[in-house]
């Protein structure tokens, strides 16, 4: 067996491994299966006795009396006898076939109900659970897989993905098990009825294989292109979405259209290759079954004529029945096969994010956190992001209770800082401690306790201004909440809203303006009452006012805490305790706003740019 093929098998099995919690069901949907099949081919068993016991006896008695009507031949004394003991026989047989029929209208609809039910409550199910099992694994990747990703790949994933996987196990546990159960009930029958006829209609079998094995690699290598361009497709109405605004600007709407149309005829084409192979593999498959069906027609005629294999009317038929019966159950195959094969890249592409490493577990010794009691302290901490270093040795200390700003160009590695804080990455060299305990040794949920951040984007959630603030502690008192939103200035404005804080924000807060978003992920961030906040570009989006005054709130609630204030824009930092300059991935200065302003270093080069007003040419 080839590699792939192995792979292929692996995924397939890993599919199947997801309707386990199902078992009962499963074994009902296989059952109930069986008892379908079962009743199509007692069908058409049903023309063997009433061809060779009822119709073929009947037409030899009218045969005879036609002679003897003739004159050709003489009517025998027991002639009548004969009739009677016939029309007994066709009687008895007739009590038989009708309690058959009964059996078979009323049991194969109410078997098809229950095989029909069963098995799509499970594949519905199945396909809820992986979608769900794959969004937890996304939750708990590091960081770094989203930013290598991107967020149209795991989109694409996480829907088109999982739906294209989870219709492999819709087949196999629905259409393809039952067209399984009717081969296997057929091809008993048939053996039963004529074996020699059976292993002749065999010969097909091997032909059949092949042209699934030819078109089926090309099926999954086509396919996986296809979901892959999925991903580019998605990819582009992203970023339509998100530069709306730019683009309507612009006058662009052209120009992403003629983009977004070249990607998605790249889809079309692949997905036409998909196509293709698929429609001519279902071709080839019907042409060696008509021609097996027909061969079959002309050696069973051929067998009755000449007298050999024990072969009569009535078994031809209903082998012929039984034969023509299996076309459906074989083209669904056929189709259901190419499906699979369609699907695996899919599933492939599902498993490699659940098979991805999640964020790295903590050690069995890991600590548990309730307050920072002395500080946070950086001992020569280097970090990269695989290419360029971009923090080259930082030694730094955050003492509980006093605002530490990190200032600098752009680039220099502020942001990382606060990653490295949150263990969103853990640093290559050096190490961070909380109270002289190295981060790694502390429970990352309790560190997240400790630690909040608020963003130079503030991310809101389609919901409620009141659950927006809430979030991260959604059992806090609406008293709590308001308290939070009153430090971050943003009451006031909330109670000016028609539903005040019950006013729901739109998709990522679109129906807010920047410094009302802003304001808001500020009283989150309150509200959760850490031991250490980080402002990253946080008040980016506030104008001087609103700035001001949320600063003053901060301070305010500075007792027992640390702030750590990365900011660009200079006049946000005057009343730090400690200013800290980083360039080029280190410390190069640190002192108060007024003791940096008296060195000539970078501190006041940044400053006297920011103050500098622009010259004209």
């Amino acid at each position: 067996m080839s590699r792939r093929a192995k792979s292929s098998l692996r995924t397939l099995a890993r599919l199947f491994w997801y309707a386990r919690p199902y078992v009962p069901l499963v074994v009902i949907t296989i059952v109930f299966s069986l008892v379908y099949a079962g009743g199509l081919t007692g069908r058409a068993y049903l023309t063997r006795p009433l061809i060779d016991d009822i119709a073929a006896p009947n037409l030899e008695v009218s045969s005879l009396e036609d002679l003897i009507a003739s004159g050709q031949v003489e009517a025998p004394e027991d002639m009548e006898l004969q009739r009677q003991q016939l029309k007994s026989q066709i009687q008895d047989r007739l009590g038989d076939l009708l309690l058959a029929a009964i059996v078979l209208v009323l049991g194969m609809p109410t078997a098809r109900l229950i095989r029909d039910y069963a098995g799509e409550w499970v594949m519905t199910r199945v396909g809820v659970d992986m979608q769900t099992h794959l969004c937890q694994r996304v939750l708990g990747l590091p960081l770094s897989r989203f930013e290598q990703e991107g967020r149209s790949d795991l989109i694409a994933r996480m829907m088109s993905d999982t739906l294209v996987a989870n219709r492999a196990q819709v087949l196999i546990f629905g259409e393809a098990l039952q067209d399984i159960a009717i081969v296997i009930a057929a091809a008993g029958v048939a053996f039963y009825l004529n074996w020699r006829l059976s292993l002749v209609a065999l010969l097909v079998g091997p032909a059949v294989a092949i042209i699934l094995q030819v078109f089926g690699q090309r099926i999954r290598r086509s396919s996986q292109a296809r979901q892959e361009q999925i991903a580019q497709v998605v990819a582009r109405m992203l970023q339509i979405l998100g530069g709306i605004k730019v683009i309507k600007a612009f006058r662009a709407e052209k120009l992403e259209l003629d983009a977004f149309k070249r990607e998605n005829f790249r889809y079309f084409r692949r997905a036409m290759r998909v196509i293709r192979n698929r429609v001519l593999s279902r071709s080839f498959v019907e042409l060696a079954s008509q021609a097996a069906f027909m061969s079959l027609l002309l050696l069973g005629i051929y067998a009755i004529v000449e007298g050999f294999w024990d072969l009569s009317l009535g078994v031809l038929t209903a082998f012929l029945f039984i034969s023509a019966m299996l076309y459906r159950p074989t083209k669904n195959l056929t189709r259901a096969y190419n499906a699979i094969q369609d699907a695996l890249p899919a599933a492939g592409r599902v498993f490699e994010i659940l098979d991805a490493p999640a964020e790295p577990e903590d050690p069995p010794d890991a600590i548990a956190l309730e307050r920072v009691g002395k500080g946070i302290r950086f001992r020569d901490v280097r970090f990269n992001y695989g290419r360029e270093a971009v923090l080259r040795g930082v030694d730094l200390e955050l003492p509980i209770g006093q605002v530490v700003a990190i200032v600098g160009r752009t680039g220099s590695g502020k942001t990382t800082l606060a990653d490295l804080l949150l263990r969103f990455y853990d640093p290559q060299e050096g190490q961070i401690e909380i109270d002289g305990v190295d981060l790694r040794r502390v429970r990352r949920d309790s560190l997240r306790e400790l630690v909040t951040v608020v963003t130079q984007e503030p991310i809101l959630f389609d919901t409620t201004i009141l659950e927006n603030i809430r979030y991260g502690r959604p059992d806090a008192a609406f008293e709590v909440v308001v308290d939070a939103a009153r430090a971050a200035h943003v009451h006031e404005f909330i109670e000016e809203l028609p539903e005040g804080y019950e006013t729901t924000v739109g998709e990522l807060g679109a129906r807010l303006s920047g410094g009302q978003r802003q304001r808001i992920t500020i009283a989150r961030a309150i509200l959760r009452d850490p031991s250490v906040l980080i402002f990253d570009e946080a008040t980016s989006a506030l104008d001087a006012r609103a700035e001001r005054a949320v600063y003053e709130a901060i301070w305010n609630l500075m007792e027992g805490r640390t702030v750590l204030l990365i900011a660009h824009r200079l006049s946000s930092v005057r009343a730090a305790d400690r200013i800290a300059v980083l360039e080029d991935g280190r410390i190069v200065e640190e002192g108060s706003h007024e003791d940096l302003l008296a060195r000539s270093g970078l501190y006041r080069e940044l400053v006297e740019l920011q103050l500098s007003p622009m010259t004209s040419r």
